[in-house]
């Protein structure tokens, strides 16, 4: 069985490099990191204090195209709390 694992890995590690040169261009493009602080893709990392620490945090790292997301999405439930809470408070 090592044998077999060890041959299959040779091939693997052998069969590689005999891929396309465009497709090792094409990858090595997606794996660039980007640099424009605007694009979508960005990523972006913010810490946050954990409740209940004094000393630790929570590092989050999303896109900004997620971050905008994350963002619509808790102004939406707020909204929607405060539109919520707001219809019973009028008293018909």
């Amino acid at each position: 069985m090592n044998r077999f694992v060890a041959a299959s890995a040779l091939a693997v590690a052998i069969a590689l490099p005999a891929l396309p040169l465009a497709a090792q261009e094409a990858e090595a493009e997606e794996t660039a990191k980007i640099t424009d602080k605007d694009h979508p893709d960005y990523v972006k990392c913010r810490t946050e204090k954990v409740i209940g620490s004094l000393a630790k945090r929570k590092k989050t790292c999303l896109t900004n195209r997620q971050w905008e997301e994350f963002a619509r999405r808790g102004n939406e439930n707020a909204r929607r709390t405060v539109e919520d809470n707001a219809a019973g408070m009028t008293g018909n």
